[in-house]
């Protein structure tokens, strides 16, 4: 009996400690948007693309913006200094054509979050 007593006084203040983390703490930063926006048509490729995410970031591992030949289009990438939540990746040598956009960022709660996001430029 004693032991069954231990387990659900464990049981009972895990879900204490449970129920008062605040959801975003328990949560992993989540893609919000792009700029230009996934699957959209931009005139040119702009000089700057925008990562945002919905909680702030610990750091960027990789960011590659790739056009259809798998040049690399990122001349620098890194967290916006004023807003952890975004990446901002300077752009150079536009093509016209398709590219993707893909990243890989640490979260501050240690979890790797990466993806990928295509749009297409009309011209350079």
């Amino acid at each position: 009996m004693r032991r069954r007593s231990r387990i659900t006084h464990a049981i009972t203040i895990a879900a204490v400690v449970a129920a008062g983390v605040p959801a975003g703490a328990a949560a992993h930063a989540s893609l919000v948007g792009t700029s230009p926006p996934a699957g959209s048509v931009v005139m040119r490729l702009p000089a700057t693309v925008t990562i945002r995410f919905d909680q702030a970031l610990g750091t960027v591992t990789s960011v590659r913006l790739l056009d259809a030949s798998g040049g690399n289009h990122v001349s620098a990438a890194g967290l916006d200094p004023r807003d952890a939540r975004r990446v901002v990746v300077r752009t150079t040598r536009p093509v016209a054509g398709r590219y993707q956009l893909r990243w890989s960022v640490v979260a501050t709660d240690g979890h790797r979050q990466q993806g990928t996001v295509s749009f297409r430029a009309r011209r350079p």
